[in-house]
């Protein structure tokens, strides 16, 4: 079952659903609520002339990355073909009965942007940001402007059961991005 504006209204009052900051009012959705961006936006070097990823590795082993921290900057410029690792402005904990579904919004997603390549659940268990793969599919350049933009929508399902503390995000080795800080940074 996906939770409708009401039901998520009464999970976020009782606080098993937590948003820090607090959520604004135009961010609730009749059946979702808009993430914003945050001020941190990682891109890739372009001299890099290609990589060899072993996912049990992690992504941390690709070293030097140009990282924007636009709390000096009013917006990154996200040019066509370009891929920029952005996190939300929101640090989001979900319970071990729900699970969320991240998604790009319409209204960006006709001008080329895509926010989610290819992950878009958020685990039960899981806190901290989002980070989102942002790419401009698009033919023209692109101003993010963190705090007010909110490209992306988070969707609630409740689970039939909840998952055991030994299966939620964050209890088990392997689980590297609970309360992650950066893009590609995370536990070792």
């Amino acid at each position: 079952m996906i939770l409708s504006q009401k039901d998520l209204r009464r999970q976020v009052e009782n606080g098993k659903i937590q948003f820090s900051p607090a959520l604004e009012e135009t961010q609730w959705g009749e059946a979702s609520i808009d993430l914003r961006l945050g001020r941190q936006f990682t891109t890739y070097r372009k001299d890099i002339t290609g990589i060899t990823l072993s996912v049990a590795g992690g992504l941390g082993s690709l070293g030097d990355l140009n990282l924007w921290n636009t709390e000096e900057r009013d917006y990154f410029d996200l040019v066509p073909g370009e891929l920029v690792l952005a996190l939300t402005h929101e640090s989001i904990t979900i319970p071990k009965s729900l699970i969320g579904l991240v998604e790009g919004r319409s209204t960006y997603a006709r001008v080329g942007l895509s926010m989610h390549q290819t992950a878009p659940w958020i685990q039960p268990g899981w806190s901290g940001p989002i980070v989102l793969e942002i790419a401009n599919h698009g033919q023209i350049p692109i101003k993010l402007t963190p705090l007010i933009d909110r490209p992306c929508q988070l969707t609630f399902l409740e689970l039939k059961s909840p998952v055991p503390n030994s299966m939620a995000y964050g209890s088990r080795k392997t689980d590297r991005y609970k309360d992650q800080k950066h893009p590609l940074k995370h536990k070792k």
